[in-house]
């Protein structure tokens, strides 16, 4: 806990004031329509737009960009990634977040979402056009965002596949293996990084594309570990399911705890409430579905899967800090402390039985303790 706490402190310190400055920027924002305007302001999540914008912000204040320079990047990229996937994703997944715990407007009503993603992209689009700077990152941030969006909708629509259950073994190579997998399923790493390399003219150096995809699969690994209870109950098979799934001692058992908790949750997907917030509380409080999943818990735990999950995720850690220790430290510094925020998070979770992922302090007192608070 400490760890987090500190290192996330010296993060802020150091890299935090062109995000603070972008997000002053961002909330004078004016659509033309008021209501529009007001949905941007509830899309403004601090805590997710500096560390989804922490990679980029780092790298450009050491590779000597104008302070000013990352913030306008920082902006254009929000607008078009960071204010809005998130909210999109929330909706098909059904959940929340802790920086999020409230929202009042877009988890409400995906039609707000629909419009507000619109809106934010084509704004993005039309400013980002307007310098040579925006142009060049233009294409370099689409194209892994697209490739986001499309894998949250593969996601969402394949969710309660009772084919899927009878294939785990396809499934665990598919996530190992595949381009499509859902361990590359969030791009901030890559699209953020180089859209803000070609964004200040910056070369790519050599194996960094490869490092970003790797940093990719960590943070999925660990939050599909972190997350297991709302992917499940939300018709997901996730990779540590999967490996259950397909390990002959347990299959049957986690097979029939999987069927019985999908039962349930899509009885209480199907009862006609379409506010996303308002579901996600109800799947998260609901006794059957929580007794089912500490069942399911309890089986991975004695199969041996969350720790063998545990134990890949720190094999893929150490192959990035290894191949970040022999890049130039501009990149490798700053990369190597989120990672390790990463497998401090995957450390602290297991030490708890996989049962307790809250943060330990809010994200306020971490920005006051590294002496920023007047930027929020």
């Amino acid at each position: 806990m400490a760890f987090d706490f500190h290192t996330t402190v010296a993060l802020i310190a150091d890299y935090g004031e062109p995000i603070f400055a972008a997000l002053r920027r961002l909330r004078a924002v004016e659509h033309l329509f008021p209501r529009m305007s007001l949905l941007h302001r509830d899309a403004l999540d601090v805590e997710l737009l500096f560390r989804q914008n922490l990679p980029a912000a780092a790298l450009g204040l050491r590779l000597g960009a104008d302070p000013a320079e990352v913030a306008e990047y920082v902006r254009i990229y929000a607008l078009g990634q960071t204010l809005i996937l998130n909210n999109m994703d929330r909706h098909l997944d059904l959940s929340s977040a802790h920086s999020i715990r409230d929202p009042a407007l877009l988890l409400a009503d995906v039609n707000s979402t629909m419009c507000l993603a619109v809106t934010s992209v084509l704004t993005m689009v039309r400013e980002a056009a307007v310098t040579p700077a925006g142009v060049r990152a233009l294409p370099v941030m689409a194209s892994v965002t697209a490739e986001i969006v499309q894998s949250m909708y593969d996601n969402y629509a394949g969710r309660f596949d009772q084919d899927v259950l009878r294939n785990p073994e396809r499934l665990v190579t598919w996530y190992r293996e595949s381009d499509q997998s859902r361990h590359l399923g969030s791009g901030f790493y890559s699209s953020g990084v180089l859209g803000l390399l070609a964004f200040i003219g910056a070369r790519v150096p050599d194996g960094l594309v490869e490092v970003l995809r790797d940093m990719r699969r960590l943070r999925q690994r660990v939050d599909e570990l972190t997350d297991l209870f709302e992917d499940t109950v939300t018709g997901l098979v996730s990779y540590p399911i999967a490996m259950g799934l397909g390990r002959p001692g347990i299959a049957a058992d986690l097979r029939k705890l999987i069927d019985r908790l999908w039962g349930r949750s899509q009885q209480i997907i199907g009862s006609g409430e379409r506010d996303a917030g308002r579901l996600n509380l109800e799947l998260t409080r609901d006794p059957e579905l929580i007794e089912t999943y500490e069942s399911v818990l309890d089986v991975l735990l004695a199969g041996g899967i969350m720790r063998e999950c545990h134990r890949e995720a720190d094999v893929l850690w150490e192959r990035i800090a290894s191949n970040l220790a022999e890049m130039d430290a501009c990149f490798g510094v700053p990369l190597t402390a989120i990672i390790d925020l990463k497998r401090a998070l995957l450390d602290r979770v297991a030490s708890t039985d996989w049962r307790d992922d809250r943060p330990p302090h809010t994200f306020l007192e971490m920005v006051e303790a590294a002496g920023l608070g007047e930027a929020l």
